[in-house]
């Protein structure tokens, strides 16, 4: 078996961090969320530590709004090879056209890997990431167990069957037999995301690249097989509001 200190080296590991961040305020106005600190170190520099942990030595990045800051404080971690591709119509253009973008640099690649795709403003136990990474499940959506008082109407949270696998991804508020909440951490092969890169492009033309990646990737479930890892109860938060930020920087979160 692979070392977990060795696990990222095959795979395509790509951090999306193209948005903007409006529900965050004055902050977001300055700056990509993830170049806030915590703890004195920014977002995704914790994000790319941990993953340097478990063996990363090649990243990928999706960028969009201020992206010059973002590689400004890329450029300060050492022994990391860094792909990155801009979106340029960021403002009008959803987390799941990102995505659909790193395709540009995945396809470079003579041999493709299995991709491994992070949101950039979260804070994570490790667990999760090593759980995905020793489970024998190619493609997975990684979540977090929720008790039904804690989730918000809006958290993100995948309806499946007794098997694990994803039925229905959608907000709590319209799936109230779920709980779980995505917690934007994936895994997904090479002919998964092949298919998937297929799919998005008849999506795009349908309906719109404006949207959030969980819609789409819930359309493309009912006929891929997906799943989730059960019981994945460790601490976790998604940095979208200055409540959350303060959450984080207090460490009062689970």
């Amino acid at each position: 078996m692979v070392k977990l200190e060795d696990s990222l080296e095959k795979y395509s590991v790509v951090l999306l961090s193209a948005g903007r961040g409006k529900r965050i305020g004055k902050i977001g106005k300055k700056m990509p969320k993830c170049l806030i600190q915590i703890d004195k170190q920014t977002i995704i520099s914790n994000l790319i530590k941990t993953l340097k942990l478990r063996g990363l030595k090649e990243l990928n990045l999706v960028l969009g709004y201020k992206y010059k800051l973002i590689l400004k404080e890329i450029k300060k971690i050492k022994n990391l090879k860094v792909n990155y591709i801009v979106v340029k119509d960021f403002i009008n253009t959803g987390s799941v056209y990102s995505l659909y973008t790193f395709k540009n640099l995945w396809l470079k690649k003579k041999k493709k890997k299995p991709i491994l795709m992070f949101h950039t403003d979260i804070i994570f136990d490790v667990k999760f990431l090593d759980n995905i990474l020793l489970s024998k499940k190619n493609n997975l959506i990684g979540v977090k167990k929720i008790t039904k008082n804690k989730l918000k109407k809006n958290s993100f949270v995948a309806k499946i069957s007794k098997s694990m696998k994803i039925l229905k991804i959608a907000k709590y508020k319209d799936c109230k037999t779920a709980y779980n909440e995505i917690i934007c951490i994936n895994k997904f092969s090479v002919s998964f995301f092949n298919k998937l890169l297929l799919f998005l492009n008849d999506y795009f033309k349908k309906f719109t690249n404006n949207i959030t990646w969980e819609y789409p990737l819930s359309d493309f479930a009912t006929t891929n097989n997906i799943h989730i890892l059960k019981d994945q109860n460790f601490r976790w938060i998604n940095i979208n509001t200055i409540s959350d930020l303060n959450k984080a920087r207090r460490k009062k979160y689970e």
